[in-house]
């Protein structure tokens, strides 16, 4: 059997998506994006929301929209993928990093609180819902009333999580949320939005997305609009084309659909390795806000006779796409020479990467294969168990 890590859900019929205003000629950004904007903001129940072509430029634009000067400080967790930390770089701002919570994937909101109150020139902090799992924003909202942060929530792996302050995205600050090819929602393999309650926030990141141009290009060149147009500040292109919009509208559709058969496999996960000594698994508990965009599962050194990587090289013959997320952003080599970090210096990021393995999570995984890979587990741990 190959089971993919994995598989995009796809029309079966293109001509699905082939709406109108692109079958008259229009291939930029134009009516369809103004529509996904809209069907966007009524499912993250929020007011407004700018897409773009990926999360990583919602995360840009977001800092950026705040004009905070170079050699400003931002918070983002060590634990995450590097375009987390890169849109603050690009700007001239600081990275701090922070280290996982002792008993999770997020964010350690403790360590937050102890450099916010050690050093005075942090601006922002850039919270991330690890694989859909929802940060405790209630607590990162009151530090930022407290020492005057701006929140730029990493939501690229949340669309369909809940945190205990609400849905994800409902935010006054704002959040970036990732369409890329593997995340619960695609746009045609890349994308992003930024969603906010904010509407000056939701003009500026507009307006930045763009050339820092005041006005939408359908609007300038549709038959009867003026020409007339003006740049008031310093932008980027980071707009999104119709025909993404059109395929992430009809991907939309489906995903509360989808979140259920999401949720059928990861209480098939949990029944099916729960017993099992050699792999620690997340909790299932219905209601939490998980999106599920992940389902990770963390490897016990002690109890095999092989190691973490070993296993997934043995996972991968036996034809199962695996991943890890993520190397720590102190591990990589930039940071690690940049920073001066050593490899020890955010434990439990480092324990993290060091056991974590990603199985396969989507909705067009078939029963047959679920039950592959379940008992292809067993079968290793009873070949390989100490």
């Amino acid at each position: 059997m190959n089971i993919p890590f994995h598989r995009p859900d796809l029309p079966s019929d293109f001509n699905e998506i082939a709406t109108e205003s692109i079958q008259n000629g229009w291939l930029t950004t134009g009516k369809q994006v103004e529509l996904f904007e809209h069907e966007l903001a009524t499912f993250l129940d929020v007011k407004h929301v700018v897409v773009v072509n990926s999360c990583t430029a919602a995360l840009h634009l977001g800092l950026a929209s705040q004009k905070f000067a170079p050699g400003s400080k931002f918070l983002v967790p060590n634990y995450t993928f590097v375009s987390t930390v890169e849109c603050g770089e690009y700007i001239g701002m600081i990275p701090r990093l922070v280290d996982s919570a002792p008993d999770g994937f997020n964010i350690d909101l403790n360590q937050v609180e102890d450099m916010l109150k050690r050093e005075t020139d942090i601006k922002a902090i850039l919270p991330v819902h690890y694989g859909g799992i929802p940060v405790d924003m209630n607590a990162i909202f009151s530090l930022a009333d407290q020492y005057n942060l701006f929140v730029l929530e990493d939501a690229a792996h949340a669309l369909e999580t809940v945190s205990n302050a609400g849905k994800v995205g409902n935010t006054n600050h704002g959040a970036a949320f990732s369409f890329y090819a593997n995340k619960n929602l695609t746009t045609l393999g890349e994308g992003g939005a930024f969603a906010t309650n904010n509407e000056v926030l939701a003009q500026s990141i507009k307006n930045l997305s763009l050339h820092g141009i005041t006005k939408d290009g359908w609007k300038r060149f549709d038959s009867g609009a003026k020409w007339e147009y003006d740049i008031i500040d310093l932008g980027y292109k980071y707009n999104m084309p119709d025909m993404s919009a059109s395929f992430g509208r009809w991907q939309l559709k489906q995903v509360n659909h989808w979140q259920t058969l999401r949720h059928a496999i990861v209480k098939q996960y949990v029944n099916g390795l729960k017993n099992l000594d050699g792999i620690r698994i997340p909790s299932y508990v219905p209601g939490d806000g998980n999106a599920w965009h992940l389902f990770v599962i963390q490897f016990k050194n002690t109890n095999w006779r092989l190691s973490r990587n070993e296993f997934i090289d043995e996972l991968i013959k036996k034809g199962i796409g695996v991943s890890v997320h993520y190397k720590p952003i102190h591990m990589l080599d930039y940071y690690h020479k940049k920073l001066g970090y050593k490899s020890d210096d955010f434990p439990r990021s480092k324990d993290l990467f060091e056991s974590v393995i990603s199985l396969p999570l989507y909705p067009s995984l078939t029963q047959d294969e679920l039950e592959y890979i379940i008992s292809t587990i067993h079968e290793l741990f009873e070949q390989y168990s100490v």
